[in-house]
């Protein structure tokens, strides 16, 4: 995941010039691109109704091109999560794996479908399936994707990228029943938390762009 985002924001203006344009969420997309394969590191939390404490996960993320994703989980847990020619396989420790047609499920396509065009940088396939709408300046840019199929908007109430530069630090997903994941990636992954860090804790670390 990069970005290149000194072209798409203007400078800082004294308090006397017209502020700012905000930034064009199609060009700051299609700057995310990145050869492949890419990999990071990441942390998530997931906050769950069904869940007593929110959930920490550590592992690493990797793309590797259009509409092939994967995800392995180290802890709590090992699981090895993979999405590639319209299929997802499941494997957690040593159980046998588990595999799916996303065809099944066509709002857990439309959204992996999404993940995978923004880590492409492919702007006009992620706007097919996403409302797109940034904000903010070169040292911290938030991008803001609503999904338009209805199905999946029951699912996904939105997904937002908070980053810094050349950098997408933050990824907070908000689930249509509430539920809320926090993918801290790059420079976040390795932030110390709380054995219950809440979501304004979270917030704060994705604004800052800092890991505590």
């Amino acid at each position: 995941m990069a970005l290149a985002l000194l072209a798409t924001f203007a400078p800082a203006t004294p308090s006397s010039a017209a502020p700012a344009e905000p930034p064009d969420a199609a060009a700051l997309v299609a700057q995310l691109r990145r050869e492949v394969p890419a990999r990071t590191a990441y942390t998530e939390v997931r906050f769950s109704s069904l869940l007593e404490r929110p959930l920490i996960l550590r592992g690493e993320l990797e793309y590797l091109g259009p509409g092939r994703l994967g995800k392995r989980v180290d802890a709590p847990y090992r699981e090895q999560t993979r999405v590639e020619d319209g299929a997802a396989s499941v494997q957690r420790g040593d159980r046998p794996v588990r595999t799916f047609s996303l065809g099944q499920a066509p709002e857990l396509e439309g959204f992996l479908r999404g993940f995978a065009a923004l880590l492409g940088g492919d702007a006009a396939t992620l706007a097919a399936d996403f409302s797109l709408s940034a904000s903010g300046d070169a040292h911290a840019w938030q991008l803001v994707l609503k999904p338009r199929d209805a199905r999946l908007a029951r699912r996904v109430g939105e997904i937002r990228v908070d980053g810094s530069e050349r950098t997408p630090l933050c990824f907070v997903t908000r689930e249509g029943d509430g539920d809320v994941a926090v993918l801290l990636v790059d420079r976040l992954a390795s932030a110390k938390l709380p054995a219950r860090p809440s979501q304004p804790q979270l917030e704060a670390i994705c604004r800052s762009g800092a890991a505590p």
